[in-house]
């Protein structure tokens, strides 16, 4: 089915595939209004990210570190004080005005938790983090330990700067990669240690600057060493200089833009599937950054086992999940944002726990609620209908939330990052700009020592006392004692900016922005499709061509 895009006017194809899931959630009569991209974008503003603030608990005044600012416009609870003693106010449909008014008159009066997650030990900086030990400033990932200024996450240990990484530990600047170990810089590498700077390598141990290997040690940029040569190849790079460690950046980049074989497209132990960075799924298509889910479309950024979600972001967990942001461990959720270990909601935001709600913000442990007011299952059923029969009178049903009902700023959100706006107000998100950051320092980033070797103990102390300034991101930042010590730990160099600023850097290797590009294989000449950028044509494989190389 052919739909012309009400935002972009480009025609795009609504597949049968879409459709039957569209027809699951009872809106098989209609198709889709806009691209898959911007429903990513419009979801996205809604889920918070890259931000933590210092405030206090709207109810008990105690100090906490929180996703939302201050002035959010949500009363803002601890998370474990919200758990015990939420009992957000409710209210009666009034048949006569539009449900988002409606809503919106309520939800502003209901307390939400001040992070996402649960079952940690020991990760107060932490959002959207899961059955976790002793992690520090990560973001959206479960079963960690000792991991810092990490994104997605899931069992590793002893990880800094990691950017959709899985069962790995004791890395540093590790992309897109898996059961790794002890290395500096891997993007797309699975069973690599003790390597640093490579991409695409598989099993291989001891090497450095390599591309596109399997089953390889003791090789340098893809040259095959003896022992002794590659120590001593190694020897001329020391990565606990920061100065080279830039270097050593420069010269992968050079390796990606000129040398490497670039997969066009990340999909793996997979079946039926489209989309990028895709792992042992089956039937999802135009998918994202996801594992193990099944019968999916429009589904991106989610974590692992999920079936038959459509046209939803950050799902963890879960099955039937229609036009949501941030679903985690729940079942047939629709229209809803931030809902964990649900059933049956509609329409809803930050719940836990709960099943059969209808327009509901801020509770746990409820069932067959309106508005937060509780009804018997019959009186809620009748009620449910007749809200609905009303929304597709006014035109609201089928549609989200308006953007004003997002707790955080857009800027500070998924979409932010994947989709900079220079106004915000403009899609009917609030900004975020009302939040004075001053240039708070004791120091220039300059004094930062290029290698932990050249600290004793007195600067070393010195240093950790010292606020620094990352200019280009604009926010404030400390070096740790545990910073210094792991850096001595991996043979890694020092931080020198802000940790969003390195995490974001990182996630530029695996390119977003919602839809796949066209372009054509270096070696084949055949029409493909891919998120890498322009720059990297002349590299870009499709799959089998990709496959004679690395075989």
């Amino acid at each position: 089915m052919k739909v012309i895009c009400e935002i972009s006017g480009r025609p795009f194809e609504v597949s049968g595939h879409e459709m039957s899931l569209r027809e699951k959630f009872g809106f098989g009569d209609g198709a889709p209004k806009i691209l898959p991209k911007y429903r990513f974008q419009y979801l996205g503003a809604f889920w918070p990210q890259w931000n933590l603030h210092k405030r206090k608990c709207d109810k008990t005044g105690e100090p906490i570190i929180s996703v939302f600012r201050p002035d959010c416009v949500y009363p803002v609870w601890k998370r474990d004080t919200w758990i015990e003693s939420s009992n957000p106010p409710s209210r009666d449909f009034d048949p006569t005005r539009p449900f988002f008014d409606q809503a919106w008159d309520l939800f502003q009066k209901c307390p939400i938790p001040h992070v996402f997650g649960n079952n940690n030990q020991n990760c107060e900086y932490a959002d959207d983090w899961y059955y976790s030990k002793n992690c520090y400033l990560c973001h959206s990932g479960a079963n960690n330990e000792d991991c810092y200024y990490s994104y997605e996450s899931d069992r590793c240990k002893d990880i800094y700067y990691g950017v959709s990484t899985f069962d790995s530990e004791l890395c540093y600047d590790l992309i897109a990669s898996a059961n790794c170990f002890n290395s500096l810089f891997l993007l797309d590498c699975k069973n690599v240690s003790d390597s640093a700077f490579m991409y695409d390598c598989r099993d291989c141990s001891d090497s450095l600057f390599c591309s596109n290997l399997r089953n390889k040690r003791y090789c340098f940029a893809n040259e095959q060493l003896t022992k002794e040569e590659f120590e001593e190849r190694k020897a001329q790079w020391d990565f606990t200089s920061h100065e080279t460690y830039e270097k050593a950046k420069d010269f992968f980049n050079e390796m990606m833009v000129n040398r490497a074989w670039l997969r066009a497209l990340q999909i793996d132990k997979s079946e039926d599937c489209s989309g990028n960075f895709i792992r042992e799924s089956k039937d999802c298509e135009n998918c994202y950054l996801l594992s193990r889910h099944e019968n999916c479309a429009n589904d991106c950024f989610s974590g692992p086992d999920a079936k038959s979600t459509l046209d939803s972001l950050g799902t963890l967990g879960g099955e039937l999940v229609f036009m949501t942001s941030l679903p985690v461990y729940s079942y047939y959720a629709t229209f809803s944002f931030s809902v964990s270990h649900c059933k049956f909601v509609e329409y809803c935001a930050n719940l836990q726990n709960c099943q059969y709600c209808f327009g509901c913000c801020g509770l746990v442990n409820k069932k067959y609620c309106i508005f937060n007011k509780q009804y018997s299952k019959d009186e809620y059923e009748i009620l449910r209908e007749k809200i609905i029969s009303h929304m597709k009178k006014t035109g609201e049903w089928g549609n989200f939330f308006p953007g004003y009902f997002a707790p955080n700023p857009y800027e500070e959100s998924f979409s932010g990052f994947h989709f900079p706006v220079d106004k915000p107000s403009d899609l009917g998100f609030r900004e975020g700009d009302s939040v004075e950051r001053s240039s708070v320092k004791t120091a220039e980033i300059e004094v930062i020592s290029d290698t932990y070797s050249e600290l004793d103990s007195g600067k070393e102390k010195w240093l950790t006392e010292q606020i620094f300034w990352d200019e280009s991101y604009r926010r404030s930042f400390r070096i740790t004692k545990k910073d210094i010590d792991f850096a001595k730990k991996i043979k890694g160099p020092l931080p020198h900016n802000y940790y969003v600023h390195h995490l974001q850097d990182n996630f530029s290797w695996m390119p977003f922005n919602g839809e796949l590009r066209d372009t054509v294989c270096a070696k084949s000449g055949k029409k493909i499709k891919t998120n890498w950028p322009e720059k990297f044509d002349g590299r870009i494989l499709c799959e089998d061509e990709y496959l004679k190389v690395v075989k």
